[in-house]
């Protein structure tokens, strides 16, 4: 038994040996792996999701929807606590035996592949997983979301039956264009023939791109912001309420998830559900879960924990604590090295006076120190602590108002520090 579990572990600590091959973008790989195993993504119908900002609420708001008449699955990343977080099927995340099992099964189609010079990666063979973990499962309908891009992220193999394209901005220009007519392409390759789309974004650059891109394919469009209008909008710390009126139907949203920003969101994913099948009851969406988006992690102290990790997505955590709050946070955050950091910090400094900068367990983290030379820019109070957990402690004897921001590796740091915690 003790063997076994030894086995086990090797499994897993293989597959997250995998991460050293970084990301490919390109399908070729992809699409010889899944063919080697069985092609488990046509087992089910799919429903893919992409975006900058938003696409991780958005796919887990179409789940809620989705879950309340067909078996259904969910695919995120990256995770905050658990690797298990990222493939949910039947409201249940994959069994750490399933995982071990599986890789010890393909290994050797790895091993065999990379001897080829065709190497999966990490994400590929985490994403053939999932795939393979829903046909096992017998999911009916999958909500995949976007690693990277689109066009060549290891997802776009899916026959998806809509496609949704929450936003647009400037992010991993390095690998996606440093223009938003750039991104958008990219984004916009999860548009396929003949299938509906649905759209977030309203910046009318990319705009354009999508809809032409659509146009190509004779894919439907659907851009959430002709379709509705919204109305009686409430915000406060159980929520985000609205009322959107399309034609002649009017919506009364209720979810749980807080800030106006995830109006778009939810009516993404409310679109997306009514396309796949009209007799779906979007009211569903207010059973929503999804950890870490400004999510009170307790009230006192009132800590805050944020997923926010772009300028973009800065901007949208400022404007929720703006319209909530009167008072300033303390902010405990880090940034990745692929980030604009500099633009990050000249959002929280809208809302911020005192920032403790941190770096996470992470090969990609950005030197603390340099991270406080941007962040001084815009914040007077700026102290360096590189230990997450000692950056937490000195948060907690300092203020009784905290925001934990800025990577999703951060919050799992924090998650770990938070459970030791009693307050």
């Amino acid at each position: 038994m003790v063997q076994n579990m030894n086995n086990g572990m090797d499994e897993l600590e293989y597959l997250y040996s995998l991460s050293r091959f970084g990301v490919k973008l390109g399908l070729d790989v992809m699409y010889e792996f899944s063919s080697r195993i069985g092609n488990p993504q046509d087992s089910f119908k799919s429903l893919h999701i992409t975006g900058t900002n938003g696409k991780g609420s958005t796919s887990a708001m179409l789940y809620t929807i989705i879950k309340s008449k067909y078996r259904a699955g969910l695919y995120t990343s990256p995770h905050i606590e658990r690797f298990n977080e990222r493939i949910i099927a039947l409201d249940k995340e994959i069994e750490d035996e399933f995982m071990k099992d599986w890789i010890r099964e393909k290994r050797k189609i790895i091993e065999i592949m990379a001897g080829e010079g065709n190497q999966p990666t990490f994400f590929e063979v985490t994403t053939a997983m999932a795939f393979d973990y829903f046909k096992h499962k017998n999911i009916q309908t999958a909500i995949i979301e976007v690693g990277l891009g689109g066009r060549l992220d290891a997802t776009n193999i899916i026959k998806s039956s809509v496609s949704g394209i929450v936003t647009i901005s400037l992010e991993h220009t390095d690998r996606l264009g440093n223009t938003l007519s750039q991104i958008a392409f990219e984004k916009g390759g999860i548009i396929k023939k003949n299938t509906p789309v649905v759209v977030g974004e309203n910046k009318d650059e990319p705009l354009k791109v999508l809809e032409n891109l659509a146009k190509e394919r004779n894919a439907p469009f659907y851009n959430i912001n002709d379709l509705y209008e919204v109305s009686d909008v409430e915000i406060n710390l159980n929520g985000t309420k609205f009322k959107a009126k399309k034609d002649d139907k009017i919506y009364d949203v209720k979810i749980p998830l807080i800030g106006r920003h995830q109006i778009k969101n939810a009516l993404v994913a409310i679109t997306m559900a009514e396309i796949f099948d009209p007799k779906l009851d979007y009211k569903n969406i207010s059973n929503v879960k999804f950890p870490g988006r400004f999510e009170i992690k307790s009230e006192k102290p009132l800590i805050i924990t944020d997923a926010a990790h772009n300028p973009e997505a800065a901007e949208s955590l400022v404007k929720t604590v703006k319209e909530l709050f009167t008072r300033r946070p303390l902010i405990v955050a880090t940034q990745l090295k692929d980030k604009n950091s500099i633009e990050f910090f000249r959002r929280l400094g809208e809302i911020a006076d005192h920032i403790i900068v941190t770096e996470v367990k992470e090969d990609r983290r950005k030197d603390a120190e340099i991270l406080a030379q941007e962040a001084r820019m815009f914040i007077d109070n700026v102290q360096v602590q590189r230990d997450s957990n000692k950056a937490f402690e000195m948060a907690i004897n300092e203020s009784d108002f905290i925001i934990v921001t800025g990577s999703l590796y951060l919050l799992g740091e924090f998650e770990e520090w938070f459970k030791k915690k009693s307050f």
